[in-house]
């Protein structure tokens, strides 16, 4: 494949300034006809494309999108993904897309590149790691609007679309305790991330509710760490072997906990009822298939979007703005 032909090329080979030949390309009437055929009929015969991205930046603009996400592994996110790219192609918005796989070094470069290409905007969701706010701080330094999704910085005054994981949290524990569960434990994910958190706060806030005992030794951070999972629940029965019910972050961490359970002869619903969250594919391909939380992902990345591209056409400031999403519970065979 050959490489591209510039411009300066093109006038070479001609015997033309530079800027004779940008006019012919953009039939500029100062130019002859004879001239602009000339160039017109080299340019096509070598392949030569315009530079999008430097006619962009030109006028102040990349027409380019960065968009941060933790974990590309995770359905939930692909989702996002294509309700993002859905809004910013019909405003002629390309994307610059990065996966930081959970690491917070992956999301400062990632920062950093989106600089280096002078994005007109940034949609993000941070990584399990992430506990310092720095990188986020340099894009909004320099004027870059930035909006947050799903997992978001609170105390930074812009834009964030989440779910309600509050309440989706608060109903699933409850609907465990409805269906007879007494003694509830919960697996949740990182104490660095808003979501992780409000699921946990739904989860005690159920129990209180329903005047049941907040026993910390029932909650467990795995922080990415799967093979805590396992210690954590073998020390849990062992310790409660009246446990009964299981809140879990999300579906993976659900399903991986079942297959531990099952391993330790625990029937589940009979034993011990286990909710999800997120309603991934694996919720349904396995067995039993999985009771967990709906998010509607594609919504999410459409509204994260389109407040960007609002911004972006400076129909509304940048503020400090919270927009929510409510999920709903889809009852499996996991739960009685």
């Amino acid at each position: 494949m050959g490489k591209y032909v510039t411009m300066t090329e093109l006038a070479k080979k001609l015997g033309l300034s530079h800027s004779t030949v940008s006019r012919a390309l953009k039939n500029h009437p100062a130019i002859s006809l004879e001239t602009t055929e000339k160039v017109k009929n080299l340019a096509e015969q070598l392949g030569y494309q315009s530079n999008f991205s430097a006619n962009q930046l030109s006028h102040g603009k990349s027409k380019l999108i960065g968009v941060i996400v933790p974990d590309l592994t995770i359905n939930f996110y692909t989702k996002v993904i294509e309700g993002i790219q859905n809004v910013l192609e019909s405003e002629d918005y390309a994307t610059m897309l990065f996966n930081t796989k959970e690491s917070f070094q992956r999301e400062e470069v990632s920062i950093e590149t989106c600089l280096k290409y002078r994005v007109d905007g940034v949609l993000a969701a941070i990584s399990m790691e992430t506990k310092h706010f720095h990188h986020f701080e340099k894009l909004l330094k320099y004027e870059v609007p930035l909006v947050f999704f799903d997992r978001v910085a609170n105390f930074l005054a812009v834009p964030k679309i989440i779910t309600n994981d509050h309440q989706a949290a608060f109903n699933a524990t409850n609907h465990l305790i409805e269906t007879g569960c007494k003694k509830i434990a919960h697996i949740t994910a990182s104490i660095n991330l808003n979501n992780s958190n409000n699921r946990l706060y739904g989860y005690l806030d159920a129990l209180k509710a329903s005047n049941l005992d907040i026993d910390e030794s029932l909650i467990h951070y795995y922080e990415s760490k799967l093979n805590s999972i396992s210690n954590f629940l073998k020390k849990t029965i062992a310790q409660h072997p009246d446990m009964d019910g299981l809140f879990v972050f999300n579906d993976y961490v659900a399903n991986y906990s079942v297959n531990i359970l099952q391993g330790l002869g625990k029937r589940i619903p009979e034993d011990i009822a286990v909710f999800g969250f997120s309603d991934e594919p694996v919720a349904t391909h396995m067995t039993p298939q999985l009771s967990t939380v709906h998010q509607n992902g594609q919504k999410m990345g459409q509204f994260a979007s389109q407040k960007l591209c609002s911004i972006l056409k400076k129909n509304e400031p940048m503020s400090n703005e919270k927009i929510t999403i409510n999920p709903k519970l889809i009852l499996r065979e996991s739960t009685r």
